[in-house]
């Protein structure tokens, strides 16, 4: 037995030193890895739970109108953080959530040891938590202040939907804040604090805020008297026909500049968190059937081709045409009509009859030439590029309603840019909002070149369809004579198209639209008004849109470079 059992003991400890050298093999494989390989990555997870971090963004760059008049400012602010565990009373807490209108539930966050518990502190809160502090409600080792900003804007509902907003914490931007959000931001200050092993917070150590950069500046091409002028329009136009909502651009052929854009109803940037479905700029993000602005765009085509002339008349069935893709009608039955008639009378049998003259695909792309089924390019977040579907996939009837502005669907940017390349003898400009960008301090303005024009018909083909939309105004038995201006010539074009609801056309539901240029034979602004749903004092293009284009291209008109002949004309009006 005692042989056996001396033999047995020095294998165990064989057994033992081999197990104890694997395992201290495998420890220095793991410090390695701990130490070389993770060590950056649990550093910075250490550094995580040792130190809490407030971000406050910096001051944005001002944003102003293309006259230098300001639009947004950043305004200095105190942002309020709060250490709820040092607070004992629910009530105290309650007492400083309604002194700083805190909506970070501070009583039901009692245990909490670090809450942003406001980040746009003005000076009247500020007041109303020091007070609670002087007189014992709440102790003042539970509140730390730290600098901070808020964006003011100064005309509050003013283009709105042009300028958007951003949210406190500066995470979030809509409208041209959000898509010149790197350009016009500043870098944020970081504000950390010690914990320790059981998050618990010592005193904030100073702030690290970064090297002091002063934020770019904007210019944009709206000027303020043009929005001010077209939103009152606008909103002027809605009361007087009911209707639920509107919009309209004031755009310059020549360079592409928006001069104005606005939709109703809008909302108030300064407290945009009270609003919903309102935020959206709808004249980028919602595309419509146009309905019969589109016609001269049609008759474009044809007479860019050769196969039809102004003159050529065309049958229009007395109003009602039975087609092999079933039946077209016109509002106002018309025997034979010229081209030009068809677009002053806005007949959808004559363009429908006409535009056989032409093989899908070529009507398809001269719409597609006009812009239509693509993004314009505008500097606005979320545009969207329609709908213009290829001839493959349409149906039916959708070979002439796409003539009269159904079966697509483009915003109010690609119809005021269609009508841009019309007044500009064909040579079509890229619409844009921003103008210039400012260096600072030095206050040196950089100006952003002015995109190449596009041709899209010859300068033959435009004129000719110029002079055709000047009878949509002037001429007998026409559907535009409310936007005329005494002293001037307008081209325009109405558009009145049905709404689609429940997948069919409401007839008593309708979009109301106006688009032109004036004076027609020099150009110096487009504008498109449309208007959903008017219910009463008329419901049609030429008794609702048309006036109010007329209203804002005066006001354009006098603002532009003819005072004295737009004076003359509101004599000969009143």
């Amino acid at each position: 037995m005692s042989v056996s059992g001396g033999s047995f003991v020095p294998w165990r400890a064989r057994m033992l030193s081999l197990l104890l050298g694997i395992a201290g093999l495998l420890l220095i494989v793991r410090l390695v890895e701990l130490q070389i390989y993770k060590g950056p990555f649990l550093q910075e997870a250490a550094d995580r739970q040792s130190a809490g971090i407030l971000k406050i963004p910096g001051p944005r760059g001002e944003i102003v109108d293309r006259r230098g008049r300001l639009l947004a400012v950043s305004v200095p602010v105190s942002i309020l953080a709060v250490e709820p565990y040092k607070i004992k009373s629910r009530n105290a807490l309650r007492a400083l959530e309604r002194a700083s209108h805190s909506t970070a539930d501070l009583v039901g966050r009692a245990d909490a040891r670090w809450i942003p518990a406001q980040r746009n502190c003005d000076s009247a809160c500020r007041q109303r938590v020091e007070a609670l502090i002087e007189n014992g409600t709440i102790p003042k080792h539970a509140v730390h202040w730290a600098p901070g900003y808020r964006r003011h804007y100064p005309h509050g509902r003013l283009a709105s939907h042009v300028l958007g907003f951003v949210t406190l914490d500066g995470k979030n931007a809509e409208g041209i804040e959000g898509y010149a959000n790197e350009t016009i931001s500043s870098p944020m200050t970081i504000l950390p604090r010690s914990r320790d092993a059981h998050r618990g917070d010592f005193e904030p150590l100073d702030s690290t805020g970064a090297t002091h950069v002063e934020p770019t500046r904007l210019m944009l091409t709206l000027d303020v008297r043009l929005q001010a002028a077209l939103e009152e329009v606008l909103s002027e136009t809605l009361h007087k026909h009911d209707a639920a909502s509107g919009r309209g651009i004031i755009l310059d052929p020549h360079t592409g500049d928006v001069l104005a854009m606005a939709s109703k109803p809008d909302f108030d940037p300064n407290e945009y968190w009270k609003y919903g479905k309102a935020l959206g700029n709808s004249n980028v993000l919602d595309a419509d059937e146009p309905g019969s602005v589109i016609k001269p765009a049609i008759a474009a085509g044809l007479l860019d081709a050769g196969v039809a002339r102004l003159e050529d008349r065309v049958d229009c069935e007395k109003g009602r045409w039975k087609s092999e893709y079933g039946v077209i009608t016109d509002t106002h039955p018309h025997d034979f009509l010229t081209l030009r008639e068809v677009i002053e009378r806005s007949s959808n049998i004559g363009i429908s009859k006409l535009s056989k003259r032409l093989d899908p695909g070529s009507l398809y792309e001269i719409l597609r030439r006009f812009g239509f089924g693509r993004k314009t390019g505008i500097d606005l977040p979320g545009e969207t590029a329609g709908v213009l579907r290829p001839p493959e996939r349409w149906q039916g009837r959708d070979n002439y309603a796409i003539t009269f502005g159904h079966a697509m669907q483009a915003t109010m940017v690609q119809i005021a840019r269609m009508y841009a390349a019309l007044a500009m003898d064909g040579l079509q400009p890229k619409p844009r909002v921003v103008r210039a960008w400012g260096e600072m301090p030095a206050g040196i303005w950089r100006e952003i070149p002015i995109a190449p024009k596009e041709r899209v018909v010859s300068s033959k083909t435009a004129r000719a369809i110029t002079r055709a939309l000047t009878g949509v105004t002037e001429a007998e038995r026409c559907t535009g004579s409310l936007a005329k201006i005494p002293g001037f010539v307008v081209a325009g074009k109405t558009g009145t198209p049905e709404l689609v609801v429940d997948k069919k056309y409401d007839r008593k539901a309708n979009r109301a639209t106006f688009a032109g240029f004036a004076p027609a034979d020099d150009p110096v602004a487009v504008v498109v008004i449309s208007i959903d749903r008017p219910k009463r004092n008329g419901v049609t293009a030429g008794k609702v849109a048309a006036p109010a284009f007329a209203k804002v291209m005066q006001e354009t008109l006098r603002l532009a470079r003819f005072p004295a002949q737009i004076a003359r004309a509101m004599e000969t009006r009143r």
